[in-house]
C-alpha cells in the first residue's frame, strides 16, 4: 500500500534472488581474488644464468631448537651437515659444526664426514639446544643456481638477482613422530662481495640464501628492503643492494617457527617508522601476546584472517537467502 502511496513498484522476488545470487558471486571472486594476490606479486620466469657478478664468500648459521620427547623411552637427535634445500637449486651446501651448547654427544649411525654430533632427549624431556655450523663447501666465493628456462627472449630480459631455497624446519616430526619440535629458530650471517674489479657498480635483488618454510622472519640487519612473495608459504627475507667493484658486505637475518612477530620492511615503513626503528629481538612463542598474523596456514595459525571474513560473509548471504527469499 505504502508502495502505491509514493509510486514504487514493488521488487519481485525473482528480482531479489537475481540481486543476491549476484551479491554472493561478488564476495566469493573478490575473497580469492584477495588470497593470491600477494602471491602473485612475486612471480616471474628464471633465466639459467652461467654466473653471477655479487657472490657469498661466508655463510653461518646459528639454530636453536626445543624439542620434546613423547615417547616412553630415551630418544635422540642429531645435526645434519648438508643442506640440499627444496632440491631445485645448486650445489648441495656443507657444514661444518664450530659450537654446541650444552656439548653434543657422538651418534651411533654417521652420515657426516667425521660422525654425527647430537644429543639424548630422556622419556617426556623437553630439551633445549644451540649449535653454529658454517659453510665449508662449495668452495667461496659461491652462489646459488636455480633451474631455469633457456635464454630464447631477445632483445632485453628480466633479471631476478639472487634466488632462495626453502626447507621444513619441522622435518623431524616427520623422521621420528615421537619427537615433538616445539621451537625453532634460526640466524643466519652472510658476506655478499663484487667480484668485479672495475666498471659500473652492480645494483640488484637479493634473497636470503636459506629460509624455512611457514616461519617468521623476526629480525634482519640491514632490515630486509622487502619480504618475497614468490614461495607463498614463505616470508623470504630481501634486500635492493648495491656493490661497487671489489666492494664486500654483510647481511644478517633471524626466523623463528612456529610463531614469531614479522619485521616490517622498508618498502613497508613510513619516514618516522625508520628513522626510530630500534633492534629487533626474538619473541617469546608461549607469550599470549605475540602476533601470529600471517597470511601462511599453519596448524598454529589456521587459514588467513581475510578468507575467514569472506567465509563469515558467504554462510550469512547464504543463511539469509535460504531463509527469507526461498
Amino acid at each position: 500500500m505504502i508502495n502505491q502511496l509514493i509510486g514504487v513498484k514493488p521488487m519481485g522476488f525473482n528480482n531479489v534472488n537475481i540481486i543476491c545470487t549476484a551479491l554472493l558471486v561478488v564476495f566469493v571472486v573478490f575473497g580469492f581474488s584477495c588470497s593470491v594476490a600477494a602471491a602473485a606479486t612475486d612471480q616471474a620466469a628464471w633465466i639459467q644464468s652461467n654466473d653471477s657478478t655479487l657472490k657469498f664468500t661466508f655463510l653461518e648459521a646459528t639454530i636453536h631448537v626445543k624439542i620434546k620427547n613423547n615417547n616412553d623411552h630415551a630418544e635422540f637427535f642429531k645435526i645434519s651437515q648438508q643442506y640440499t634445500g627444496d632440491g631445485t637449486v645448486s650445489p648441495l651446501i656443507d657444514w661444518k659444526v664450530i659450537s654446541t651448547d650444552p656439548p653434543a654427544l657422538r651418534m651411533i649411525n654417521s652420515i657426516n664426514p667425521g660422525g654425527d654430533l647430537g644429543w639424548e632427549i630422556d622419556s617426556h624431556q623437553t630439551r633445549s639446544v644451540t649449535f653454529t655450523m658454517v659453510e665449508t663447501s662449495p668452495p667461496t666465493p659461491f652462489f646459488i643456481q636455480r633451474e631455469g628456462t633457456a635464454n630464447t627472449f631477445w632483445p632485453i630480459i628480466d633479471d631476478p638477482g639472487l634466488t632462495a631455497t626453502w626447507f621444513l624446519p619441522d622435518e623431524i616430526d616427520y623422521l621420528n613422530p615421537n619427537l615433538e619440535l616445539q621451537l625453532w629458530q634460526g640466524h643466519f650471517f652472510f658476506f655478499l662481495k663484487n667480484m668485479e674489479k672495475s666498471g659500473p657498480r652492480v645494483e640488484g635483488n637479493v634473497r636470503a640464501p636459506i629460509v624455512p618454510i611457514n616461519s617468521f622472519l623476526i629480525a634482519s640487519n640491514p632490515t630486509v628492503d622487502f619480504i618475497d612473495n614468490e614461495n607463498p608459504s614463505a616470508q623470504t627475507a630481501a634486500w635492493d643492494v648495491t656493490l661497487f667493484p671489489g666492494q664486500t658486505k654483510s647481511y644478517s637475518y633471524t626466523y623463528q617457527w612456529p610463531t614469531g612477530k614479522t619485521v616490517t620492511p622498508a618498502n613497508r615503513q613510513s619516514a618516522s617508522t625508520r628513522i626510530n626503528a630500534g633492534d629487533l629481538v626474538a619473541v617469546d612463542p608461549t607469550n599470549n601476546t605475540t602476533d601470529n598474523s600471517s597470511s601462511i596456514p599453519t596448524k598454529d595459525t589456521g587459514v588467513p584472517f581475510g578468507l575467514l571474513i569472506v567465509g563469515a560473509v558467504v554462510i550469512v548471504a547464504g543463511i539469509g537467502y535460504a531463509k527469507f527469499l526461498r
